[in-house]
């Protein structure tokens, strides 16, 4: 019994001589584009990768420092609703009169770039990072009427509303990519 394969061009070619010869395998030229494709692949690849990590790393970090802003503006503004009076107010530091007769004061160390409350002997860093921050004081309107009218500036004995505002910022990866959040309100004092 003589087995024959069926196609045989498909595992061998022909020389000139009509002999069978094995497969050739790639040439040169087909091997070195082959692998400059490859490279480029790859390099792609990789700097997507790196591009995907940088961006996650940044939008974890500004979700980071939203939550710490909002938290922070959150327990100013009970605070400030709740205080009877303004103790003092600069700048940099903000000291409110409980109701239960314990100051609160709220100090910006502006070479540490934190935020920090203190009432009684607990305190608290609220936040870090913070490139600028203000506290500023003011009166009621003197037209409640009037729709837009801007509220006239006021001393810690005259204060009704206390606005505070600052904005923090963090390096993700580099000097470039910089994640920012910016708070601002205006609070009532409710006691008063």
């Amino acid at each position: 019994m003589e087995f024959r394969l069926t196609n045989p061009n498909r595992s061998c070619r022909r020389n000139e001589a009509g002999n069978a010869s094995p497969a050739s395998a790639f040439t040169l030229a087909e091997l070195l584009v082959s692998v400059a494709l490859g490279t480029l692949l790859m390099l792609g690849a990789a700097n997507f990768y790196s591009f995907s990590l940088t961006s996650f790393a940044s939008m974890t970090n500004y979700a980071d420092l939203n939550n710490q802003s909002r938290n922070a503006s959150d327990r100013i503004s009970r605070d400030i609703r709740t205080a009877t009076s303004v103790a003092s107010a600069g700048t940099n530091q903000l000291v409110l009169n409980a109701l239960d007769g314990v100051n609160v004061t709220y100090t910006h160390n502006v070479a540490a770039g934190t935020l920090t409350r203190l009432k009684g002997g607990d305190s608290r860093m609220l936040l870090k990072g913070i490139a600028s921050l203000t506290f500023s004081l003011y009166q009621r309107p003197s037209n409640p009427s009037a729709p837009y009218e801007q509220f006239p500036s006021a001393t810690p004995a005259t204060a009704k509303l206390v606005a505070f505002q600052w904005s923090c910022a963090r390096t993700v990866a580099g000097p470039q990519n910089n994640s920012e959040s910016i708070e601002m309100a205006m609070v009532e004092l409710r006691n008063q």
